[in-house]
């Protein structure tokens, strides 16, 4: 078979049919190529939404949390206490010593008038 070069009907037919393939194919590659692309774009925009939540749970939790001006005022707090606790201590077993002394004390009146009955 030899190539004619002349421009007949059937040349023309056979580049337009050669053509329509072509832009078939070149048609069906964009179009699949695109909506590969779209779900790809709703899988990662779906990961970025999910991100997002987790993010503003994250600062949610931690903005609630104390921070360290908080933890430290508690512990300033906490060792007055233990000093405001100390003595207190001191003064209830002072209290106590001297409970102790008034018991002794009544004792030895109520043995006092029980012998002298």
């Amino acid at each position: 078979m030899e190539f004619d070069p002349t421009f007949t009907f059937s040349n023309l037919l056979t580049t337009g049919s050669y053509a329509v393939a072509l832009g078939c194919v070149i048609y069906t590659w964009f179009a699949t190529r695109r909506s590969n692309v779209d779900a790809r774009f709703k899988i990662g925009s779906d990961r970025m939404n999910d991100l997002d939540k987790r993010i503003q749970a994250a600062e949610q939790k931690l903005s609630t949390m104390p921070e360290k001006d908080d933890i430290h005022s508690l512990q300033l707090l906490l060792t007055e206490m233990g000093g405001e606790l100390k003595a207190v201590r001191t003064s209830i077993r002072a209290i106590a010593e001297s409970q102790t002394r008034l018991e002794h004390i009544s004792s030895r009146h109520e043995d006092y008038l029980r012998e002298k009955t």
